[in-house]
């Protein structure tokens, strides 16, 4: 589910007394507001509403007004002379999550609400996390011929609190890996894998269900969250990627693209995640696809995001379970009856490691470890190589995971471990 975002400018036009310019005056009025009084939709797709106090409303306060002031902000960020220092503002506001705040722009205003709007687009693009984030907007602005008065009023899915909660949590999940010895490929399968383990899609939370503060703290949220909490992980560790607004047959949808080796991926943390939840289990179906099989059942606008046409990580759809080590990884294959396979990410050619069915596969030194569904979900282990395998405890078992040399699993009298060698 996407939040629609509604951005509300109230159009004030401060003037010169209506007896310096009499009647034409009055004309030259009527024909701006005929003429602004539409609807237009902005870079960042939300849609603006220009709202006039109407012809009739100016006429009966011409008498009023008097000049238009201006209020000079000694702050280096608001007052501003050229689209480009606009622009910076924004952001500066925008980045700091500020709610209410005033720049006054000196320059030529002829063309004002296009200056503004140019500006503001510009400014979240500079950032798409923030863009993400942004909510409901309301611009009111008055100015005469060569100044301007900009207040914006600007809410968000989040707020600097939750900010500071979302960098200490990405932080803490980022300490558990080692950035400069993994490859890219690597870094986006743990961003993936990290978000779809963690999370439950539900918009029963606390923070915004369409914030990653809800998602990283809560570990609840909706497909906004689940791919800003990926698109700030993944710019962390160093991977170019973008954060993709589209649809699905559902209404509304957000997910990722990624660089991985040069070429451009598609990357759909909410659909990777079953529903409902099977805890500690990761979907692949939408892990490093490209258009063409994205498309089947997503759209976006194309022009706005980069092509992706690379088709090497085809083989993910049909993994389940996945463990890498040593440039392999070793999977339940989906489309071969759950059979344990292996795929060497170098040149993704695929093989069958044994006949038995694995599910809840890892790994210690060069053994694996995995529950046998060939064998009454027994618990079993095998060496890389696909040697010696054997069965470890006749129990059904699940969720396996190992912690400081013990192997952990659940079977239906609760959790054991068993000491590893």
């Amino acid at each position: 589910m996407l939040k629609k975002i509604t951005f509300i400018v109230l159009l004030i036009v401060l003037i010169k007394p209506a007896y310096d310019h009499g009647p034409r005056l009055l004309n030259d009025l009527t024909n701006f507001l005929n003429d602004h009084s539409n609807e237009i939709t902005d870079a960042t797709s939300e849609i603006i509403t220009v709202v006039s106090d109407g012809v009739n409303n100016i006429k009966s306060n011409l008498s009023n007004v008097t000049t238009s002031n201006t209020t000079k902000n000694s702050t280096l960020q608001n007052e501003v002379q050229s689209v480009e220092e606009l622009t910076n503002a924004f952001y500066y506001h925008f980045s700091n999550w500020d709610t209410e705040f005033e720049i006054q722009y000196k320059g030529s205003t002829s063309d004002i609400e296009h200056i503004i709007e140019q500006a503001i687009s510009d400014a979240v693009s500079k950032d798409q996390y923030i863009e993400g984030h942004l909510s409901d907007r309301k611009i009111e602005y008055e100015y005469g011929l060569m100044s301007a008065k900009i207040n914006v009023y600007q809410q968000y899915l989040t707020d600097p609190e939750q900010e500071v909660l979302v960098n200490v949590e990405v932080n803490e999940i980022l300490s558990t890996v080692k950035p400069e010895s993994m490859t890219d490929f690597e870094k986006v399968k743990f961003v993936n894998d990290y978000i779809v383990k963690n999370t439950s899609y539900s918009e029963d939370t606390n923070a915004s269900p369409h914030s990653a503060c809800a998602v990283v703290s809560e570990g609840k949220g909706v497909c906004q969250g689940y791919a800003l909490l990926a698109l700030k992980l993944l710019q962390e560790l160093g991977v170019e990627s973008k954060y993709v607004v589209g649809e699905v047959y559902t209404g509304g949808h957000a997910w990722n693209l990624v660089k991985v080796d040069g070429e451009w991926y598609h990357l759909d943390t909410t659909w990777n995640d079953p529903v409902p939840d099977r805890e500690n289990t990761v979907s692949y179906k939408y892990f490093l696809i490209n258009d063409a099989q994205m498309k089947l059942d997503h759209a976006w606008e194309k022009t706005n995001y980069p092509e992706s046409n690379s088709a090497k990580y085809a083989f993910m759809k049909q993994v389940d379970h996945a463990y890498e080590l040593n440039g392999y990884m070793y999977y339940s294959n989906l489309e071969d009856n759950n059979i344990l396979y292996r795929v060497d990410l170098n040149t993704g050619v695929s093989e069958r490691v044994t006949d038995s069915r694995a599910q809840y596969i890892v790994g210690y030194g060069d053994w694996l470890y995995f529950s046998n569904y060939s064998n009454g979900a027994y618990l079993s282990k095998i060496r890389t190589d696909g040697t010696d395998e054997s069965t470890l405890y006749q129990t059904e078992v699940k969720n396996l995971f190992i912690e400081d040399a013990y192997l952990y699993f659940f079977t239906p009298d609760g959790l054991k471990k068993m000491a590893l060698q």
